[in-house]
């Protein structure tokens, strides 16, 4: 255990007060006449006295109507509470950052600096003190001085063992956990500060420690804060100390710098479709919770914020509407975790007054958003409309994610294909991967995330065979260097969407394969036909002989080969994936991740083939039990009536009820007779052609010209 040496604790907080501010007149009485005593004994009145940052639940009735309504919840507060004083730890919040599910407790005390699984992440996770906050919360409802004797001996303890030093940069001092302590030690705070515990002497140690912080998270603002989840996670903790230590001489320049510094960030980071430009939608919502509470602060205590800063928060957080499953989670994409979204989309629709985003969010307060806004915010929010969005499916141009629905209801269909590389170490080989839900349960998924440690399940979950993607020759489309890095970056080129009444459309290129001795070249096409049929044109060219692979990844081992193709196994709603070309099939066991530190045994199949030259997969995918369809290749020609190839062209017909969809895809649009190409008798013209034939009468959509 690393043992810092326990130090005498400087108490000259008051030295850093300033005194022209009126509300310290009785502190600065004692101070001036020497009676530092009472003038501690002043700013304890003071800092219990002031409004609270966070804290609006305050009295009595509000504290039992919650433990009325959410029993549940006080319980769990509680539970952890209880856990903690005991030095156990497990961490099992929504959206703690590195959730665990084995728990470790300390025999003696506490060392801050503990690895005991072998993940670093633990040690960070235990450095954030999220756990102070149900302390508090436990405080609140009990009123067991126990509990404020916990906070107080466990903040003393580690102030006292994580002296600010070089050696613990790397473990309790590294900046993120700086920043996110602030938040969370004022937060804990308002809960206990009125307990006999919280002495004088105390409140010196404590707003010594958070001094320090403000001046550490201060001293820099690197390149990398500037790009990172890091730098707003660090300045949004230092504006949190600025408006909890308001009577310090350094207070007002602290707001500035991270307000200042925070705009910067935001102007980076997200970009212009509100995304965070990591492409993890679980970072996405760690900044968007550091710029919420921003936009909290900046209302509460009447702060003026840059227009950038309040826009691209609300831009966030519709973002969060756009991804956001049937299920109310956000999708697994690169370092993500399954959670729920509406407490985020609750938060925001409050502070920005918005209907949309309430739509997708709780129609009351939550446990947590009641605390901390209060009994009268919560009424106002019941009354608030709730308006559905103006869209179903939606591309993110920028961050190059397509989202395909064809309801917002819980039992809508929902399913998204990622398009763009530009994401840093948080982002996967994923390229052209597909997700799938519907009927209420995923279908096709994200491998997840599972672990930060590097190693082979690091590797493992970041593969593109743990993604619904593409591959050659059993070869990975990036090339994994480390945890936070690859050798070779898989991008994308061509990328091209199209949104229609009934049917979404994406299709780009992975050029992963181009760096092969024999280029590789690697297409995805995908359209959606709502509410129930997809079809996948798949296209490899190359001049050699290769082996091309489809990789799907389900979330249980509930499916089997069937008919020369894949059916999920579920009593009900199954999911039929369809080759239309000829392919071989492959079930392997497999792994996913829906959160961190936690794996779930599942079948990933493969589709396969090994050919010289050109080669493509048409795959079907819909819901026999919904929709009972049948389909055939179709010849295709050129205006002068010679059959073309399928490296040319290549058509479908789908029949369903008394409709026949016909698509058509150019594979190839070099090809000697272009642009007009004959199909079912039609003369047509374009590179992605859909034929809507009802009741003998043709409807011919230009997909892509």
């Amino acid at each position: 255990m690393f043992c810092a040496p326990v130090i005498a604790q400087n108490n000259d907080v008051l030295k850093k007060l300033n005194f022209n501010a009126p509300e310290l007149k009785s502190v600065k009485y004692f101070y001036n006449i020497g009676d530092n005593e009472k003038a501690l004994r002043a700013l304890l009145n003071l800092y219990r006295a002031k409004e609270n940052l966070y804290l609006r639940i305050l009295k009595d009735d509000d504290v039992l109507d919650i433990k009325s309504k959410f029993p549940e919840d006080v319980q769990r507060s509680i539970k952890t509470a209880d856990e903690v004083l005991k030095k156990y730890f497990i961490f099992r919040d929504e959206w703690d950052m590195e959730k665990t599910n084995i728990p470790y407790q300390f025999k003696g005390e506490i060392d801050w600096t503990a690895i005991p699984n072998g993940d670093i992440e633990w040690c960070f996770m235990l450095n954030r003190h999220k756990y102070w906050i149900d302390i508090g919360q436990a405080y609140m409802f009990t009123g067991n001085e126990k509990y404020a004797k916990g906070f107080v001996n466990q903040v003393n303890h580690w102030i006292d063992n994580n002296p600010f030093d070089d050696n613990l940069k790397k473990y309790s001092w590294r900046r993120i956990e700086a920043g996110i302590r602030c938040e969370n030690w004022i937060k804990a705070f308002e809960y206990v500060k009125n307990s006999k515990h919280i002495t004088p002497q105390f409140l010196t140690k404590f707003l010594n420690a958070l001094y320090q912080h403000a001046i550490y998270i201060n001293e820099a603002f690197s390149n990398f804060s500037k790009t990172s989840n890091w730098g707003v996670i660090e300045f949004q903790g230092l504006l949190n100390v600025s408006q909890f230590l308001t009577e310090f001489k350094e207070a007002d320049q602290w707001a500035v710098n991270a307000i200042q510094n925070l705009n910067t960030c935001i102007n980076i980071q997200i970009l212009e479709d509100g995304t965070q430009w990591e492409q993890s939608p679980l970072y996405h919502n760690e900044v968007l919770h550091c710029f919420m509470n921003v936009n909290l602060l900046a209302q509460r205590n009447h702060i003026d914020l840059p227009e950038s800063l309040v826009e691209k928060t609300k831009q966030m957080a519709l973002a969060n509407i756009q991804w956001q499953k049937p299920n109310y989670n956000e999708p697994l994409l690169g370092d993500s975790d399954d959670n729920d979204l509406r407490g985020m989309l609750t938060l925001a629709a409050m502070l920005f007054d918005s209907p949309v985003l309430k739509s997708r969010a709780y129609n009351t307060l939550d446990y947590e958003l009641l605390i901390l806004m209060g009994k009268e915010q919560a009424e106002a929010y019941e009354h608030m409309d709730s308006q559905l969005p103006d869209f179903l499916s939606i591309y993110q141009h920028v961050s190059g994610d397509f989202y395909m629905r064809d309801s917002w209801a819980e039992n809508a269909v929902y399913s998204s294909i990622h398009l763009k590389k530009i994401g840093g170490g948080h982002g996967h080989d994923n390229l052209l991967h597909i997700t799938l839900y519907a009927n209420g349960k995923d279908y096709l998924v994200d491998g997840g995330r599972y672990t930060y440690i590097d190693n082979e399940w690091r590797e493992f979950f970041k593969n593109n065979k743990s993604h619904n993607t593409l591959g050659v020759d059993d070869l990975t489309n990036s090339v994994y260097q480390d945890s936070w890095s690859n050798s070779f970056d898989a991008r994308s080129q061509g990328v091209y969407t199209k949104i229609d009444n009934g049917l979404d459309y994406a299709e780009a290129e992975n050029t992963a394969y181009k760096r092969l001795e024999d280029p590789v070249s690697m297409k995805r096409r995908l359209l959606y036909i709502k509410p129930n049929i997809w079809l996948m044109f798949d296209s490899f060219l190359a001049n050699k002989k290769h082996r091309y692979s489809q990789y799907f990844n389900f979330p249980n081992d509930s499916l089997k080969i069937e008919n020369k193709g894949i059916t999920t196994s579920y009593k009900v709603d199954n999911l039929r994936i369809q080759p239309v070309n000829k392919a071989e099939i492959t079930l392997t066991n497999s792994w996913w991740s829906p959160e961190y530190n936690l794996k779930k045994e599942n079948k990933r199949a493969e589709i396969f083939k090994e050919v010289e030259g050109f080669s493509s997969f048409i795959t079907l995918m819909y819901f026999p039990d919904k929709t009972d369809l049948k389909y055939e290749k179709t010849p295709v020609y050129n205006r002068n009536n010679k059959l073309l190839s399928d490296t040319d062209v290549e058509a479908l017909n789908i029949y369903v009820d008394d409709v026949i969809y016909t698509i058509l895809v150019v594979n190839n649009p070099q090809f000697i007779g272009a642009p007009f190409i004959v199909v079912n008798n039609l003369i047509v013209a374009g590179e992605v052609v859909l034929i809507e034939n009802r009741n003998g009468k043709n409807k011919i959509k230009i997909i892509k010209g």
